[in-house]
This record gives C-alpha cells, sequence and structure tokens, in this order.
C-alpha cells in the first residue's frame, strides 16, 4: 500500500529571498492578537532581514526541520524559488497527511480553514488559520 501524500500549493508571499543563502524560523510568539512568526532571510548577499508573519485566526501550527516534511517539498516545483509563504492547496495536514481518530475533529468542521507552509532551508511551519497571514519586513535583533 503506498501511503505517500501529494502536496501541492500556490506562492502566496513576495519574492523577498536568495535562495542560495541559508533562511530560518527565528522566533514563534503566541499573543492575543494571534501567531506571530519571524523568519531571517537575505535580501541580497550582504543584506539579512527579517520578515513577520501574523495569523491573527489560527487554529494550530506544526514545526518541523524542512527534511522532515519531503511531501511538501517532494518534485513540487511550485515550493521552489525565493519566497516562504505558500497556500496548501491538495494534501498536508489539513486533508489527512496524518489521520488519527479525535485529531483536528473540530477544527475540520470550520468552513474558511486552510492550511499555510512557511518554507525556510531550515525549519519550516505550518499553520492551520481562517485568514491568509500578513507579512512586513522587520529589523532582526
Amino acid at each position: 500500500m503506498n501511503n505517500v501524500i501529494e502536496v501541492s500549493g500556490e506562492r502566496i508571499g513576495k519574492e523577498d529571498f536568495l535562495p542560495m543563502k541559508e533562511s530560518d524560523i527565528v522566533n514563534l510568539n503566541l499573543t492575543d492578537d494571534g501567531l506571530r512568526v519571524l523568519v531571517s532571510t537575505w535580501s541580497s548577499s550582504n543584506s539579512q532581514i527579517g520578515i513577520e508573519y501574523h495569523f491573527n485566526e489560527y487554529r494550530g501550527f506544526r514545526y518541523l526541520d524542512e527534511s522532515d516534511l519531503f511531501a511538501y517539498w517532494g518534485e513540487s516545483i511550485k515550493f521552489m524559488g525565493n519566497c516562504h509563504l505558500y497556500k496548501i492547496i491538495k494534501g498536508g495536514w489539513i486533508s489527512g497527511e496524518v489521520k488519527e481518530k479525535g485529531i483536528l475533529d473540530l477544527s475540520l468542521t470550520i468552513k474558511d480553514l486552510m492550511e499555510y507552509f512557511i518554507a525556510t532551508s531550515n525549519g519550516c511551519l505550518t499553520v492551520l488559520a481562517c485568514s491568509k497571514p500578513t507579512s512586513r519586513k522587520v529589523e532582526l535583533f
């Protein structure tokens, strides 16, 4: 039996980093107004920047090393390039990638629930949310 889940998505973030430079999620912050995710990335070969994504209506998230999300990278060219933020349109966590009885039962009843994928060359984050996150460039610490 083949248990490989095909995952595909569409880029919704801006082209905002150099693919040949390392990027990573450097901070996750749960606040009263949602989930804030800070990505350290490069806008040029000598200019490191931060991009903050804010999910104000998130239901859950999962942080894993990029090698533990191979189904998201797989053969999909849609996850290649110089973008960090994607919307999952097929497969993924929300579609039963890990289907266990009693897991996500309530969340899956929400009509507008979507899965978003923040891809870096190190840690990656999948977020279940009811609205697209906002993003902005910020100073790194």
